[in-house]
């Protein structure tokens, strides 16, 4: 069940270090087959619900709470926790929810990302596509870069 959703951030931060086209492909690889039944279990929920935004902010607030939890046990996350735990979910958690390409995939982003951007205080905070992300990293240069 996605009740046990925090477990999906163990060791973010190495995750995330020296993050390169190459690494992000298995990275993200590795991530999406380890945790796709329990965002697969987090879109069937909200398909066996009639209002589908009610059900997605019910599996959002749980998500959330979840990490808070975990990582932010005064309720508020540090700065350094909130950025790194931000950009792990726009590397990583998004892109796999999308990923299953299930018609309750962007409902569930959207209600992950209000609720985020409640949690954290940060408006601008959004979401992208595995296909956005690994297309804006950048191929060596004349092999120096």
């Amino acid at each position: 069940m996605f009740d046990q959703s925090a477990a999906m951030f163990t060791g973010y931060r190495t995750k995330l270090r020296k993050i390169r086209k190459k690494t992000y492909e298995e990275r993200f690889a590795v991530f999406f087959d380890e945790n796709k039944g329990t965002f697969e279990d987090m879109t069937q929920y909200i398909k066996g619900r009639d209002d589908k935004e009610v059900a997605a902010a019910e599996v959002a607030n749980i998500f959330a709470e979840n990490v808070f939890s975990e990582y932010a046990p005064g309720g508020r996350l540090s700065a350094s926790d909130a950025t790194d735990l931000s950009l792990f979910m726009i590397y990583f958690v998004f892109p796999s929810i999308l990923e299953l390409d299930d018609a309750n995939s962007k409902v569930l982003c959207d209600a992950i990302r209000d609720e985020w951007r409640r949690r954290t205080d940060n408006p601008v905070f959004d979401y992208t596509t595995y296909e956005d992300l690994h297309g804006s990293f950048q191929e060596k240069l004349f092999g120096i870069f």
